[in-house]
């Protein structure tokens, strides 16, 4: 292993160099750099199976999986548990080298799963591909960030990874978990968010939770009587929580960061752990006439033997009516069928559109206001909305919609066209009357609506 006190000489050395080179026993600082990079080299060579790490690019992210084998030619074989990119960076090989600045760095030259975590949420996720080394801890080799900045500045630290440690890395817990994702993947740039019921036969309860992919969240959004939709609507009887922990995924399980503890009509649920075993899929219809393909497993962890589905239906979540708000968006996050943008045609009705918004709750001076449609902004900078009054249910995140004639527009020379247009864009987005609300974790408030009876969809915030 490396030999100790390397970093205690080289910090001496860049901090008294002038000083230390007059002593003619002492070597050169040139060569007690390359004496430190050259024996960090041989450390990262040295274990027969390469090093292990739970990777976590800050304390509000769950940890990533890596193995990293270092080899002579200044490569290294990266494994992860991340799939993206179909699958490019489970298994590659990337070049990196070790330099000296304020320290000796660890670099990352080509681009690999560090790079990709890098890169998300358009570079603020916190993730880094470069590192100054810290110590040796026993065995174990320590790094930190060089780009973190602030307090939350990210400790990697290399394990010696086992001849099997490969074996640990799951592939079918993320596919699973993959499988519930509903429409968002790649809209808006949201990720992935995965949305499961686990059902518990010997109580019937059902937990209602979601999943984030990208930064490894769950929250535990509520949970219910009942086995299914039809049963949990019927009886109504509903309990919302807002539990949330990051998450790893090892070994073919989803292991939380912090045990959750859930309290519900005289039965208490702990879970610290859910196994993801063998699971199958099936088509499941939201609406008459149309299928879904949704994930099935069934499994025994700490809270008892359970059944989870993939769900667009949740027994609650946190889009509630808003008696002095309003959920918007920009009308460009309105999507049809395809997954393509239908703000062409909104601007076809409405040319100077500038927000998608939808009232729910609203309380009015004698009144409370439930409406949908557009927000205009003229050259002055004065806005106009055209609403359309509707009467709602909720029960969980499924709504049922009907439309009234208690329309709020501001705009006193509104055009025949305008109105009709109006009443045919909220007619097409809302087709059916009924549609799922399904929340975004971890992206500050922001929900996605659904239609399953003709796949419109779009994002609130």
């Amino acid at each position: 292993m490396m030999q100790k006190g390397i970093i205690g000489i080289f910090v001496l050395a860049l901090l008294f160099g002038c000083a230390i080179d007059d002593d003619p026993k002492l070597p050169s600082v040139e060569e007690r750099v390359s004496e430190a990079i050259g024996s960090l080299q041989d450390a990262l060579e040295d274990p027969a199976n390469g090093w292990q790490l739970a990777y976590r690019p800050t304390n509000e992210t769950g940890a990533f999986l890596i193995l990293m084998d270092f080899n002579p030619d200044g490569t290294v074989r990266i494994q992860s548990d991340v799939s993206a990119n179909g699958g490019e960076f489970r298994d590659h090989v990337v070049s990196y080298r070790i330099e000296s600045s304020q320290g000796i760095e660890l670099i990352l030259e080509t681009y690999g799963v560090f790079h990709y975590l890098f890169e998300l949420e358009q570079n603020s996720f916190g993730a880094e591909f470069e590192f100054e080394f810290v110590e040796e801890q026993g065995s174990d080799l320590v790094f930190r960030s060089k780009s973190d900045g602030g307090f939350d500045i990210t400790t990697l630290v290399f394990e010696e990874a086992g001849p099997t440690a490969a074996n640990s890395i799951t592939e079918d817990a993320l596919n699973f978990l993959r499988q519930g994702i509903f429409h968002t993947d790649n809209l808006g740039n949201t990720g992935g968010v995965g949305h499961f019921n686990f059902y518990i036969p010997s109580t019937n309860h059902t937990i209602s939770a979601t999943f984030d992919l990208g930064r490894r969240v769950v929250k535990f959004i509520g949970i219910a009587e009942g086995a299914d939709e039809a049963s949990i609507i019927a009886t109504n009887s509903i309990q919302t929580l807002d539990l949330e922990t990051p998450f790893s995924l090892f070994n073919e399980s989803v292991v939380l960061d912090e045990s959750q503890v859930i309290t519900f009509a005289g039965s208490t649920y702990t879970i610290n752990q859910i196994p993801i075993g063998n699971f199958s899929t099936s088509q499941s219809s939201f609406c008459a006439g149309e299928q879904e393909t949704i994930v099935n497993l069934s499994g025994t962890a700490g809270f008892g033997s359970f059944t989870a589905t993939s769900s667009l239906f949740q027994s609650s979540n946190s889009f509630q009516p808003d008696p002095s708000g309003v959920y918007g968006v920009n009308p460009f996050f309105v999507y049809d069928e395809n997954d393509s943008s239908i703000l062409e045609d909104i601007q076809v009705v409405f040319p100077d559109v500038v927000a998608f918004q939808v009232y729910y709750g609203l309380a009015l001076a004698d009144s409370v206001f439930n409406g949908v449609g557009f927000v205009t902004l003229d050259e002055f900078n004065n806005a106009d909305f055209y609403l359309r009054g509707f009467d709602v249910t909720q029960t969980g995140n499924f709504f049922q919609l009907t439309f009234n004639n208690n329309n709020l527009i501001t705009n006193d020379d509104a055009t025949a066209e305008e109105l009709a247009g109006l009443d045919q864009l909220t007619d097409l987005i809302f087709s059916g009357g009924n549609f799922y609300v399904l929340e975004i974790v971890n992206q500050g408030g922001l929900f996605e609506f659904y239609n399953p009876c003709n796949k419109y969809k779009g994002f609130l915030l």
